[in-house]
This record gives C-alpha cells, sequence and structure tokens, in this order.
C-alpha cells in the first residue's frame, strides 16, 4: 500500500535496528520447502534455479499467446533446415570475405611464398608490452648488469620461435605461466624445444611465474650459474 498524507510511518518512534528488522518477512519456498528471510514481501522462491522450475514458468509457458499462435510446432527447438535452405545459405554472396569458391585467402601463394610470410612472422612481436614475470627478469638483469635481448628469434632448430630472454652467447631464459604453459607439468611443445635447443649447445632456464613472484633468489641463483 502506498504512503499517503496523514499515514504515520512505520518507523516512527523506533530505533534503526528495531526498524530494519521489521521489514523481513519469513517465507517457505513453494518448490523446495525451505525457510527464507527476506527483505521483499512479494519475493516467493529462496532462488532463480527453485522460480525457473516451479509450476508457475510452466503454466506461463503453456498459456503462452506467442506459443500457441506460433506456426512452427516445435517451439524454441532444433529445428532442421532443408536442402534449399542448406545450399543458399552455402552459395550466398556474402558469406565469406574473400571470393567464393577459394577455400582461404592463401591458396594461389607458393611453398616460396609461405616460408617467406613464416620467416618474417618470427620477427614480429604481438604483444604489445611485455608480461610481468618478463620484466621482473628484465630488471633482476639490469640490477646484475647483464646485457641481454628481449623476443630473439631463434631459426636454427626444426621448431622456431621467440624466446623471451636472450644472453650472449647462448644462454636463454623463459618466463612461462603457470595457466598458460601447464604448471607444473608443462607443455609438449615446450619439452621438445628444450631437446633441440640443448642439442644446438643452448643452456635453456625455465622459471615458473609462481617461481618468479614468491622466490626470486632461486631464479637469480640460477641465472648466475648459467651466466658463468
Amino acid at each position: 500500500m502506498p504512503f499517503k498524507k496523514g499515514m504515520i510511518p512505520y518507523n516512527k518512534g523506533k530505533k534503526r535496528g528495531e526498524w530494519v528488522n521489521a521489514q523481513k518477512w519469513k517465507k517457505i519456498c513453494p518448490f523446495c520447502k525451505k525457510e527464507i528471510v527476506t527483505k521483499r514481501n512479494s519475493q516467493i522462491y529462496c532462488n532463480i534455479d527453485c522460480y525457473s522450475k516451479s509450476e508457475k514458468i510452466k503454466l506461463l509457458a503453456k498459456n503462452s499467446e506467442m506459443i500457441k499462435n506460433n506456426s512452427i510446432k516445435k517451439y524454441h527447438q532444433w529445428y532442421k533446415h532443408s536442402k534449399a535452405t542448406k545450399e543458399r545459405i552455402l552459395n550466398h554472396p556474402k558469406r565469406y570475405s574473400f571470393p567464393k569458391g577459394r577455400e582461404n585467402p592463401g591458396f594461389n601463394k607458393s611453398p616460396e611464398t609461405i616460408c617467406k610470410i613464416k620467416k618474417k612472422r618470427l620477427y614480429q612481436k604481438i604483444l604489445k608490452k611485455d608480461t610481468k614475470p618478463e620484466q621482473v627478469i628484465q630488471k633482476l638483469l639490469y640490477d646484475l648488469k647483464i646485457e641481454f635481448i628481449k623476443h630473439k628469434p631463434i631459426i636454427d632448430i626444426i621448431h622456431k620461435y621467440q624466446c623471451d630472454i636472450f644472453i650472449k652467447p647462448n644462454i636463454i631464459i623463459e618466463c612461462d605461466g603457470d595457466y598458460f604453459h601447464n604448471y607444473p607439468a608443462g607443455r609438449v611443445i615446450d619439452k621438445v624445444r628444450n631437446k633441440e635447443l640443448s642439442e644446438r649447445g643452448y643452456v635453456v632456464l625455465r622459471f615458473w611465474k609462481c617461481e618468479i613472484k614468491n622466490n626470486l633468489d632461486y631464479c637469480k641463483n640460477e641465472i648466475l650459474g648459467g651466466t658463468k
């Protein structure tokens, strides 16, 4: 009932704790029979799950005019396209961003051109800035006065890639994120690259993000041991 002029406020003469508690209602959820305390008198169900499973929703859906008057009998259910519709979708001129009938934009490129593109790709840095673990290790190297190169392409192995940090003549430091590099097992490609790099004479130091964050002294000792 809306408040009107001349009516006495329900909280008049009461302390805040008294009238705040007075605005709570105890109810029993009609679906799960659980007792709830609510600040809204209009609330009936304890949560959205009970409301969605209730008979009220089923009756609303059953008596919905939108469903009754819909031409498709299986409303809101899986609908199978006819062959003519599928052909129309497949042959639509705006289906692809490149001309229809081609498998991909690089279909007319020779193997030599593709190799050149892959080689150029090695020298492109995708991330706009270094990750936080990389920045921590870089700062550590600055403090130790060790010269290094960021994101140097390693092209003398089968699985070519950009290393995180390279220290001359042959030290590679990788700062692996715990989630993306599958801590603590590690990714298969990382293990393959470690083997290929070791065969080429590189010294590979891999540090997990949690190690860099919680035990930087360990990383420092490993780097100093590798650079000697």
